[in-house]
């Protein structure tokens, strides 16, 4: 595959050049500059294997685990359906992976196609749907949904992020249309943009035409931003999204690394929602997998659930291994996240 270096060049400079700061949070001001000097086109070849990936792959797991994963996937949805959405290539060198006949596997990848299993259960999409996800990290889990459904995909994520996804994915698909945020003509993108390409990836403060979604995609990105992010996002969520369509929201039950604790009782779902598949996450208990149709008139359904998850959050708390997390009330332990965050924001 034959990659355009200026082109990557190009954009990740335009990006840094119009970087709006207030869309990141502490937690992605951290790891992006702990990582600062690896964005340079020759790391992209082993974005999985010299950092650039750090905090967007699960590359902790080891091969047994990885093994468990995968053994348990063939028995829920065949070997079938997962062989069709592994690639032959170890694109990004990632270090633990396994091989079955010719193609990788790591644990990234079959949480990904878990995810899609469960989407592809549940709804129906074609060459003419448009899924946007929101945060999607390397590309991982949108690129066994183009496999799958062929659909117009737009991405929204950091420069960071974006530099590594755009790599990924041209790899993946050479001959499809790309939209990159250096493509924008006068600070407008049109619905021509986006109708006359594939696949749009794009910066959270570069405004998209009102054009309405089939399928919004937030995968464990948004529990680290701030809830004014959060609410950003819902809202154009809750605008773009077409009556009928879904979205899929896979986050913790609770984190705090942007300095105070992010649950996911708080996202700002409004009352137009029907749930369609609510879990705790496959192998990741901590997590909570939750797909909601969107509605046209106001119903009861997400407030009914929101008080079932709350239920298991509760009692995962009461097992959380941090001391202070565990035998703390709940607010007293969010005013302690709080004052030492603003501690450490005056000493830093």
């Amino acid at each position: 595959m034959n990659h355009n270096i200026s082109s990557y060049k190009k954009n990740y400079i335009y990006s840094l050049i119009n970087y709006k700061k207030s869309f990141s949070s502490f937690h992605w001001n951290y790891n992006n500059n702990k990582k600062k000097n690896l964005f340079v086109y020759k790391n992209l070849k082993n974005f999985r294997s010299n950092g650039l990936s750090y905090g967007l792959d699960d590359q902790f797991y080891t091969k047994k685990e990885i093994w468990l994963f995968l053994n348990s996937l063939i028995k829920e949805c065949g070997k079938e359906f997962i062989y069709k959405l592994l690639d032959k290539k170890n694109l990004g060198n990632a270090r633990k992976f396994i091989k079955i006949k010719s193609k990788f596997i790591t644990a990234n990848e079959l949480f990904h196609i878990k995810f899609a299993h469960d989407l592809q259960s549940k709804i129906s999409l074609n060459n003419k749907s448009i899924i946007c996800e929101i945060g999607p990290g390397y590309g991982s889990l949108v690129a066994k949904l183009k496999k799958i459904f062929h659909s117009k995909i737009i991405l929204i994520d950091l420069p960071e992020a974006n530099f590594i996804n755009s790599y990924y994915l041209k790899s993946i698909f050479p001959n499809k249309n790309f939209f990159l945020s250096n493509d924008i003509k006068n600070n407008n993108i049109t619905k021509k943009n986006i109708y006359e390409n594939d696949i749009i990836i794009l910066c959270p403060w570069e405004k998209i035409p009102n054009v309405k979604i089939d399928l919004f995609i937030n995968t464990r990105s948004m529990m680290e931003m701030e809830y004014k992010m959060i609410g950003r996002y819902f809202d154009f969520i809750q605008n773009y999204l077409k009556i009928g369509g879904h979205f899929l929201c896979v986050n913790r039950y609770y984190k705090d690394t942007v300095g105070y604790p992010i649950e996911f009782i708080k996202y700002p779902y409004d009352n137009k929602w029907k749930v369609i598949i609510s879990k705790s996450s496959w192998f990741q208990d901590h997590i909570h997998f939750l797909l909601t149709k969107r509605l046209r008139y106001p119903a009861n359904d997400i407030d009914k659930e929101m008080i079932k998850i709350f239920s298991i959050s509760e009692k995962l708390r009461k097992k959380d291994v941090f001391f202070w997390r565990r035998n703390l009330p709940n607010n007293v332990y969010k005013l302690y996240k709080r004052l030492k965050f603003f501690l450490k924001s005056i000493i830093e």
